[in-house]
């Protein structure tokens, strides 16, 4: 894409300017701008060198391998961010060419942190933005590079609730949506937010407590790789049907949620059609949209273990509620011939001899902020359609899922 720049004086005479070229004050004067400059015209080429830039500039500095470096780009500004949703994510760069699925799907604002796990990640993201459509489509996104402390050994345990802090941080809107960058929003869920829930939400102001809007996951099973994401909720159901496709992590990591249970089977019941209630269960690990001023996640937890079903516990150890949002979702493709986390930081962490812990020192801490039971939905109503549909009795519920 190219790169030039077009200069007109008051009597609408205009040239062309390009960059790298040996202009002097000559030739500024035989254009007939060299006092005399009225407008300004930059081609998008231009502004989209932003992240190369940037990125090139972090090269320059990888030799300084203690320190730790956190560079920002920022995308396009949302027009109203009282009224406007971000979405979060985070990862190295062999996430790169897979997230721009997420980047088509998603209308709106996008604040990422990529982490640079090797000192040559940096090579390898400035070869993927050379490529003219990977930069133009990166460029509109607000982002964050980080290069670690390559000294200490701790920068192999890929620092997950870090990143997203970082990106959430760097974001400007009012609401967030933070998710990890191997699902894929159903195309509608930007406009559905947007269009419904945050009017509803601000419609209530002052009358609801603090929400968790949930979005339910599902994923498409390996040997059906080379099916297309479904845009609509009545494409998924069908791919639910054939078992083509299933609720992710159906067992406590997602099936509190009960999107197969209710949103794809049973018609919508009497009540809010926007959404239904669930109760927290002990584990879960939602993805869900949130006012900014919600709590950030807990940096401690690195690696995969613990990092969202930390934050869920807190929000509801804060008395929040959790709605299912209806006719949205989010979709994966199984890949776990290929998945693994940066630097096999997941492995070689396993093998530390002290790590932070979810169920020790976290529960615990949690307890003597929150008081002894931070596992019970506090934030739940008696008519939850949790409660209802699962038939479990509020203890064990308030126990945890097996």
């Amino acid at each position: 894409m190219s790169c030039s720049a077009t200069f007109c004086n008051p009597s609408n005479r205009c040239s062309t300017w390009l960059p790298n070229q040996p202009y002097g004050w000559a030739d500024l004067s035989h254009s007939g701008i060299f006092r005399d400059l009225a407008t300004v015209h930059v081609e998008l080429g231009c502004e989209l060198t932003n992240i190369f830039i940037l990125a090139s500039q972090l090269k320059e500095r990888m030799n300084d391998k203690e320190e730790e470096i956190s560079l920002v780009h920022y995308g396009k500004e949302s027009v109203n961010k009282d009224i406007d949703v971000t979405l979060i994510s985070q990862f190295s760069v062999n996430r790169l060419k897979s997230f721009i699925q997420v980047i088509e799907a998603w209308q709106g604002p996008i604040s990422i942190a990529i982490y640079l796990t090797q000192p040559d990640d940096i090579d390898e993201l400035i070869q993927f933005l050379k490529i003219p459509k990977n930069l133009e489509i990166y460029s509109a996104l607000t982002i964050t590079l980080v290069k670690p402390n390559y000294g200490h050994q701790e920068h192999l345990a890929y620092p997950i609730n870090h990143l997203r802090n970082i990106a959430i941080t760097e974001s400007s809107t009012e609401f967030i949506f933070v998710t990890d960058a191997d699902f894929v929003p159903s195309s509608n869920l930007y406009t559905f937010i947007r269009s419904r829930l945050v009017p509803y939400v601000i419609y209530q102001s002052g009358k609801l407590q603090p929400t968790a809007w949930v979005i339910p996951c599902f994923a498409i099973h390996e040997a059906y790789a080379q099916l297309p994401i479904p845009n609509t909720y009545n494409e998924l159901r069908k791919l639910v049907g054939q078992g083509v496709a299933y609720i992710t992590d159906p067992g406590a990591g997602h099936g509190p949620t009960l999107a197969t249970e209710i949103a794809m089977v049973r018609p919508l019941l009497m009540g809010n059609p926007l959404a239904y209630e669930v109760c927290y269960e002990s584990q879960w690990e939602p993805y869900y949209v949130l006012h900014r001023s919600a709590p950030l996640y807990d940096v401690r937890f690195r690696n995969q273990g613990g990092d969202k079903q930390s934050h869920a516990l807190q929000l509801n150890a804060e008395k929040y509620r959790f709605m299912v949002l209806r006719e949205v979702f989010m979709v994966h493709k199984d890949h776990q011939s290929t998945m693994s986390w940066p630097a096999g930081g997941f492995e070689k962490s396993q093998k530390a001899v002290k790590q932070w812990n979810y169920f020790e020192e976290f529960m615990n801490e949690i307890r003597m902020i929150y008081g002894r039971n931070p596992r019970w939905p506090h934030g739940c109503s008696a008519v939850a359609i949790g409660w209802q549909e699962q038939r479990r009795d509020i203890l064990g519920l308030a126990a945890g899922a097996v």
